[in-house]
């Protein structure tokens, strides 16, 4: 059988794995592709403290190169182990490879708050970083507003912040000039671990001829250490394409148990719509016929009474309508408004009788109509929810229960649309009653919404947008998510993103989300697709003065709706 490690005269040791191989000389990692190289990684991570009054980070330099101290082959792997001492740790660096990657691990020893990590940063010295010979990289996450693209140059920093997919996968894909095959590197953290926002690729360009990368994590002093721990690690792989990267990236959370697989057996049928949501309609209405109503305002028993009779005027037969912001009268309450809503209950109970369940839309992390006291205060000033503390999960029972529950004095809803996972706090002075943070405190709250809904409610649907294997059991909709109207593409910009969610989560139904309703050509050529895609959603009964519809287009829907009513409905009678 062919080994694994092999050591060459020099003293340099060679991995050669099946799709990828490493040449490991002192404190450098040489990455191989189909025999080209595609980095040199400088096993050195810089790891910056938080200060004591979290203001800022105390530099971390490592000028000393570390010492390999063990190198050897197991059964099915090759262990190298390096250590040393940094301005503020001593550092043991772990890289063990199997025959489909290598997995890059930092233990820290001593005592202190980890700021960010900086993986790969060598001695930050203003010579930092590793070198790269990839051209571009890609990564599962853009903005809403087009200010990037998923795939960017490797001679530019790229730092993403999604409001559309809440946490991304934290994954990149490179590539080399002229070749199909990719680097996948990925950060993966064990379960509880996840206490960081962002995965950034940092460079430098430190002098004419040196450039470096690094892949940063912001932890904000919500890591501690005290005598020692292990940071998240890196994995790093080949892959055919970028799709491949991030399937691969999935299933090691998978295959490692770090991930819980979507565990429903059987589906509610009317989990698989079709859909409609308010929002667009409150939007438009809000520049139309009640131009001095704010448009959180629209969200009432009128409007949503107004859109039932046009849908069945047009024919159209949804299996779930979702009343969206602000129904409520407090967002960290969720009791329904009672100058909007003379009676919700009465209203959910006469779309029942017509075969539509109701949904509520949820915002999560804030504060409004909640104890400030019991909050916690991002380091930009803003005031959000803390998920974690008791007084507000004893609040969000009763909010779940009056939502979900179909005793009387309840709502009897059908599901929730969880929206703003985007506003979680960010910042070194945000202390929560859990100690989480970041994505590791949002998939506490949601785990627990997701949990308590369904002892009240075992059929109730969870829509959210979480995009990430780490989510996958705790997730019944993923939501695509708002499109920018500005834009005119809209069937392929909200196809590409439920790519990334059916990689992310296979098994979780998509919530096709909404068109733009801007233009007439671009809104009607994805409210006429989404079933090709996945479950239908329509926003508006009513048209635009750039998107002007009328009654043959919302037939043109209609039709669509039935036909794929046939064949989800023909799913149920096997």
């Amino acid at each position: 059988m062919r080994k694994l490690l092999t050591q060459t005269q020099d003293g340099t040791y060679e991995v050669r794995a099946a799709t990828y191989s490493l040449r490991i000389h002192g404190h450098l990692v040489e990455v191989y592709i189909d025999n080209t190289q595609f980095a040199a990684l400088d096993v050195r991570c810089s790891v910056p403290q938080t200060n004591a009054d979290n203001t800022g980070a105390v530099p971390d330099p490592e000028p000393d190169l570390p010492v390999l101290t063990e190198a050897g082959e197991e059964p099915g792997k090759a262990v190298f182990v390096w250590r040393n001492k940094s301005a503020l740790w001593e550092k043991t660096y772990t890289l063990t490879c199997d025959w489909l990657r290598f997995h890059f691990a930092l233990t820290l020893h001593g005592t202190g708050r980890v700021d960010e990590i900086w993986y790969f940063s060598g001695n930050m010295d203003g010579r930092w970083g590793s070198a790269y010979e990839f051209q571009e990289g890609f990564t599962p996450c853009i903005s809403w507003y087009n200010e990037e693209d998923y795939t960017f140059k490797a001679s530019m920093t790229c730092h993403r912040w999604s409001v559309l997919m809440v946490p991304p996968m934290f994954c990149y894909a490179f590539r080399c000039m002229n070749m199909t095959s990719r680097l996948g590197l990925g950060l993966v953290a064990q379960r509880g671990e996840h206490n960081f926002h962002s995965f950034d690729y940092r460079v430098s360009h430190t002098s004419a001829f040196r450039e470096g990368f690094a892949l940063v994590t912001d932890q904000h002093g919500h890591a501690a250490v005290n005598g020692e721990w292990t940071a998240p690690a890196i994995i790093g792989f080949s892959g055919d394409d970028q799709w491949d990267v991030l399937k691969k990236y999935t299933d090691y959370y998978f295959t490692s148990g770090i991930a819980i697989p979507n565990p429903r057996k059987e589906t509610p049928r009317f989990w698989y719509g079709p859909l409609v949501c308010g929002w667009i309609e409150q939007m438009i209405r809000g520049v139309t016929t009640d131009t001095d109503t704010p448009v959180a305002d629209l969200a009432c028993q009128r409007i949503y009474e107004t859109m039932a009779e046009e849908m069945k005027y047009h024919k159209l037969h949804p299996a779930a309508m979702i009343i969206d912001d602000k129904w409520q009268k407090y967002y960290a309450t969720d009791e329904a408004d009672p100058e909007k809503w003379s009676d919700l209950r009465g209203f959910v109970d006469k779309n029942l009788e017509n075969g539509i369940r109701t949904m509520l839309w949820f915002k999560l992390w804030d504060s409004d109509g909640w104890n400030r006291d019991l909050c916690v205060t991002a380091d930009n000033g803003d005031v959000l929810l803390d998920p974690s503390h008791p007084e507000f999960l004893a609040n969000l029972d009763t909010a779940l229960y009056r939502i979900l529950s179909d005793e009387e004095g309840c709502y009897n809803c059908a599901g929730m649309k969880l929206d703003y996972a985007f506003i979680n706090p960010i910042g070194r002075k945000v202390q929560t009653y859990s100690g989480k943070y970041g994505v590791e405190l949002l998939y506490e709250m949601q785990a627990y919404i997701y949990k308590k809904s369904k002892e009240i409610k075992p059929d109730a649907l969870i829509n959210c947008s979480p995009c990430h294997p780490y989510f996958a059991h705790i997730c019944d909709h993923a939501r695509l998510h708002d499109y920018d109207a500005k834009n005119r593409n809209n069937r392929e910009d909200l196809a590409m993103r439920a790519k990334l969610f059916s990689i992310a989560m296979p098994g979780v139904l998509l919530d096709t989300d909404n068109a733009g309703f801007h233009s007439y050509r671009d809104t009607m050529h994805w409210q006429l697709n989404q079933q090709m895609v996945g479950v239908p959603d329509l926003y508006s009964l009513i048209g635009t003065e750039t998107c002007p519809m009328d009654d043959a287009d919302y037939a043109a829907i209609a039709q669509m709706w039935d036909e794929y009513n046939r064949k989800i409905d023909a799913m149920y009678e096997v």
